[in-house]
């Protein structure tokens, strides 16, 4: 069941935009400012960063205080963004301004982030949101662990318009992607090998309301290269139980292993792994502020139901 809402006005709110995010706009300052003007809301700090500004911002914000954070930006920006909101407590506002946007898609659906803020200010509700974590990094919508999180890479040269890069990268996701396994154990005696493990949180999967207290994984043997590419740069992965020989489990902890380091997607951004690794549920990982219609009230209004 959702909270009651907040009275952002009288919380000390601070924004942050990542100018480096390919859908973050000159304009955009401005956009913010005049939406949070409208709802009565005074920004105490605004920070328009570029690349690696990102984290200092984050720091400073943290430090004076801040109650609620707003930022814009892509998937890195958003998540680097809510570990910070974990470690602090401040109410976090995820605006999409990258690629994928998965995590501000979990909470605010289909909306721009201008219709994101403008209604999230207008009617803002506290939802706690659970998470996974890795190797002391945390994942807000999903992770795939193994060989098609190569594929990333491909996608990432592709938006810098670096196409002999994306076809040099894609030719290297090719020969790994069929040639190396994941061991798992997902407990209970599900265990195995697979090309990769995926592990949904429950903001994001379909067979758990968005406040359940565990993961869902899935052991994936992508059939050919375009499965393979699709499970990459899906994001969501909408078409794990059309398989029938996908094993999926509801778990708070499982264990990965492989005989070299593991590439892995969180929320879309790549990372390395050791060769053995424990993913586990973190059941209150930080407040998200969200407006009335939001996926997350939704899924939860259905179960309470």
């Amino acid at each position: 069941m959702f909270q009651q809402k907040i009275a952002l006005h009288k919380l000390k709110t601070a924004a942050v935009l990542n100018r480096s995010s390919g859908n973050v706009t000159a304009a955009a300052e401005a956009t913010m400012i005049e939406i949070l003007a409208a709802a009565g809301v005074t920004l105490v700090e605004l920070h328009v960063v570029e690349g690696g500004g990102i984290e200092a911002a984050l720091d400073r914000v943290a430090a004076a205080g801040v109650e609620a954070l707003i930022v814009l930006g892509g998937d890195g920006t958003i998540r680097t963004a809510a570990e910070k909101c974990s470690a602090s407590g401040m109410h976090f506002i995820a605006l999409p301004g990258g690629t994928m946007n998965m995590l501000p898609r979990a909470l605010y659906g289909e909306r721009t982030w201008q219709q994101a803020l403008h209604d999230t200010v207008a009617a803002p509700h506290a939802a706690q949101i659970g998470c996974g974590e890795v190797e002391g990094n945390r994942f807000f919508c999903g992770a795939i662990f193994g060989t098609p999180a190569h594929w990333v890479e491909a996608r990432e040269a592709l938006r810098r318009h670096s196409l002999f890069e994306a076809l040099e990268r894609g030719a290297q996701a090719w020969r790994r992607t069929f040639s190396r396994r994941v061991r798992y154990d997902f407990g209970a005696g599900a265990t195995g090998a697979a090309t990769a493990v995926a592990v949904l949180c429950p903001l994001i999967s379909r067979i758990m309301p968005s406040d359940a207290p565990a993961l869902e994984a899935a052991a994936l043997d992508p059939k050919d290269l375009g499965d393979a590419f699709s499970l990459a740069l899906s994001g969501l992965f909408t078409d794990w139980r059309r398989d029938g020989n996908v094993t999926t489990v509801a778990t708070r902890d499982l264990k990965i292993a492989a005989r070299r380091p593991i590439p892995a997607l969180l929320d879309g951004e790549m990372v390395w792994l050791p060769p053995a690794a424990e993913i586990r549920f973190v059941p209150e990982a930080f407040q998200a502020l969200v407006p009335e219609g939001s996926p997350v009230l939704a899924s939860r209004h259905e179960e309470a139901v």
